[in-house]
């Protein structure tokens, strides 16, 4: 979990990066990213008072969850969920470990 505004300036410049962005009030609505491999994974939480606010601005955030990956720094895919505040885990794991198996490839070339 996040826990300070530098860790969340510093976490998207990595390879492989998953941010999962949640209010307290909807935490069971989280996806279990623990399954995933080759990638660092946080949860970060826009009720926070350190970091809250810079976040949902700093990376657009308009609804929760939001799930989104970087590698090194950019964004390369964003999942938000519509308005019952939920996303498919089924089909974003998916996604992510496609992609999480591209950045392995493109480290490879």
């Amino acid at each position: 979990n996040i826990r300070s505004l530098q860790q969340v300036q510093l976490l998207s410049q990595d390879e492989c990066v998953v941010v999962q962005v949640n209010a307290d009030w909807n935490f069971s609505a989280s996806v279990n990213l623990s399954k995933l491999k080759n990638c660092a994974i946080f949860n970060a939480n826009i009720d926070h008072p350190a970091y809250g606010a810079a976040i949902k601005d700093a990376w657009n955030v308009k609804s929760v969850p939001t799930i989104i990956m970087f590698e090194y720094g950019k964004e390369i895919k964003r999942f938000e969920a519509g308005l019952s505040f939920k996303l498919n885990e089924d089909t974003i794991l998916r996604e992510i470990k496609d992609e999480i198996n591209d950045i392995q490839l493109r480290k490879l070339r």
